[in-house]
């Protein structure tokens, strides 16, 4: 409800009569008739459409009240003397375009229902009346021209117009439907559409005759309007706010020698609507639209609802414009309204050509890989896709072996796409290896490739030139007992196996030279078995003793050995110490010959690596100190 101040009464409205008066109250105007809002202006020309005609139904609720104060200090009022309670207008309409640049259009407004009550006491209090009407009324006639200035509104994101209204005073007021004088608003409307989006903005200026009405000032006005929509369904429907605000330039105090003040309280108001419409066939437009007052400006209701149906058909002059592309997709319904849908139309997106975003002849709509091309070896079961090759060696997937691992350099000719294979890792491939399960090295057989020359005996003497085939022996550079037991050493197992302990002062990494013959001997086996390239010496303790103690130990024991073989001519590079303590034992510990055998240096051949069976093997224990040895000393 629009609360229109508070009308003190004074002496100066105690001579007036109780003659009933009033003013143009229906504060909305609705759009020109066809266009796709319902307040706001989104101009169109002949190359849209050439005419339109059709209705607008606007009822508003509650759209005046005047409260009566007896007492200027009073804040109670006397009464709601004047009050109309709802107001139905049916406004008829019609515009006409021509040299897609001007539009004339006309709306006369028919109140048809106006509810209300005057308070019994007006003529006491000496003031007018200002009540509901009778019946029926007609409002003033409404002409505007607008003139478009540049682009246009439905196909431009920005365009220009200007124009104006005339109101021809033919209303009443005594029956609140118009000022019986002439009212002029010259306007310039800003318009445009983005993608789904129309938009539009008004400011006008209305030249109005100078009136004071119950101490309401009325004259010229200030009249903005905005109005945004969101289009969808092919360009057929639309929904969105819009909204308007007016403001008297003459404020209350003006009829007591005031001055001028835009949106002075109880006088300026405004409106929003929620609206949505719908374009039927290319030529019938029905909507409604509804929302509530702002502010308390005369003539703004609770709310407003509005209905609206206008016959506004696409003009046969607008075909050639409106299929802007010339497919014959008329622009409200082609989605690509600036590309010809061409010979292959795309089936989902009227009036767009069918894309092929990879170039491989097979448009999108059909085809299973948009983004990849099908390539040379196109997929039989996939249109548009490749046959794949997922390691990317070149050979497509249905055809590779082994699809995830690439065939490189030299590819398995038994295997399509997969690599050749070394399984012994002696850089001889498999499937020319006669041997793919043992590496040749270090003795190559040159009369079978990737084989190694026997060694029967495990003894690192390949036969030949193994001078005692068959029985393990260790290498040594004469060769008369190259490949021939030592009585010091032997080659088993994958080890340089001593046949004496190497004795240490007790508790201490001291080497007895009683062992130096036994590490002489590691010496020359190492010395001619140059394809021996690293070995382990570990030293091992029994348990007596701390675990930590017997590690350290162990530890500084192997490295004696290793100090010893390096100032005996062998290189450093090929050997490395290890101390294990007593976590290794090859006896129990229970007994003394135990212990004694548990206290031990081992020479383990870690490169090149041995095969497996050989690692496998269990070398035989050496044979045990004499036995006044052990009893004797600990070492």
């Amino acid at each position: 409800m629009a609360l229109l101040g508070a009308a003190t009464i004074t002496s100066r409205a105690q001579a007036q009569t109780t003659t009933q008066t009033g003013w143009a109250l229906n504060r909305y105007e609705p759009a020109p008739m066809g266009d796709a809002f319902f307040l706001a202006e989104h101009p169109w020309y002949s190359s849209t459409r050439l005419f339109s005609v059709g209705l607008y139904g606007d009822y508003a609720n509650n759209p005046l009240r005047l409260d009566v104060f007896a007492n200027p200090q009073s804040t109670t009022p006397t009464e709601v003397r004047e009050n109309i309670t709802g107001m139905f207008v049916l406004h008829v309409g019609a515009q006409v375009s021509f040299l897609d640049r001007v539009g004339v259009h006309v709306s006369l407004p028919v109140s048809l229902l106006q509810n209300g009550t005057t308070s019994g006491n007006a003529a006491a209090l000496g003031v007018p009346v200002i009540g509901p009407a009778d019946g029926p009324a007609v409002g003033d006639l409404r002409a505007g021209l607008r003139v478009r200035i540049f682009g246009h509104a439905d196909r431009d994101a920005f365009s220009l117009h200007i124009g104006a209204n005339l109101w021809a005073p033919i209303g009443s007021r005594t029956s609140n439907t118009g000022d019986e004088a002439i009212r002029i608003e010259p306007r310039l409307t800003l318009a445009g559409r983005g993608g789904p989006v129309r938009w539009s903005f008004t400011g006008a200026f209305v030249v109005r005759s100078v009136n004071d009405i119950a101490n309401l000032a009325f004259g010229n006005e200030l009249r903005l309007t905005a109005g945004l929509g969101f289009v969808f369904a092919h360009n057929r429907a639309m929904i969105g706010p819009e909204a308007y605000v007016v403001s008297p330039i003459r404020d209350l105090t003006a009829a007591q020698g005031g001055g001028s003040a835009l949106f002075a309280k109880n006088q300026w108001g405004g409106e929003v609507y929620l609206g949505a419409s719908y374009l039927i066939a290319d030529a019938f437009r029905v909507g409604v639209a509804a929302g509530p007052g702002i502010g308390t400006g005369p003539g703004i209701p609770d709310v407003r609802a509005l209905v609206n149906l206008a016959y506004a058909p696409v003009s046969r002059e607008a075909a050639g414009p409106v299929d802007t592309d010339g497919d014959g997709v008329f622009a409200p319904d082609d989605v690509c309204p600036t590309t010809p849908q061409g010979p292959t139309p795309d089936a989902a997106r009227r009036g767009c050509p069918a894309t092929d975003t990879d170039g491989d002849g097979v448009f999108d709509h059909e085809d299973q890989c948009v983004s990849e091309p099908m390539g040379a070896t196109p997929d039989p079961a996939r249109r548009g896709c490749p046959l794949r090759d997922r390691d990317g060696d070149g050979v497509i997937d249905p055809d590779d072996v082994c699809p995830d691992v690439a065939q490189g350099a030299t590819p398995d000719p038994a295997r399509r796409g997969c690599p050749a294979g070394d399984r012994d890792a002696d850089g001889v491939m498999d499937h020319e290896d006669q041997c793919p399960d043992v590496p040749r090295m270090p003795f190559p057989d040159p009369a079978r490739l990737g084989c190694a020359l026997p060694d029967a005996d495990h003894d690192q003497v390949p036969e030949p030139p193994d001078a005692c085939p068959g029985v393990p022996g260790v290498p040594s550079n004469d060769p008369a007992r190259n490949g021939c037991p030592s009585t010091d050493v032997q080659m088993i197992g994958g080890q340089i196996l001593i046949l004496e302990q190497v004795f240490f002062d007790t508790d201490r990494d001291t080497i007895k030279p009683r062992s130096f013959h036994i590490l002489q001997a590691v010496a020359d086996v190492l010395a001619a078995a140059s394809h021996i390239r690293r070995v382990s010496v570990d030293g091992h303790t029994d348990n007596r003793s701390s675990e930590e103690h017997n590690l350290d130990l162990s530890q500084r024991r192997a490295a004696a050995v290793v100090r010893w073989l390096t100032a005996h001519g062998i290189d450093a590079s090929r050997l490395e110490a290890h101390g294990y303590g007593p976590s290794r034992p090859i006896a129990p510990n229970a007994t003394g010959a135990g212990r004694a055998r548990n206290r031990r240096v081992e020479f383990v051949i870690i490169d090149p690596p041995q095969p497996r069976d050989v690692q496998t093997m269990v070398a035989p224990p050496p044979p045990d100190p004499p036995a006044r040895v052990r009893r004797r000393r600990r070492h």
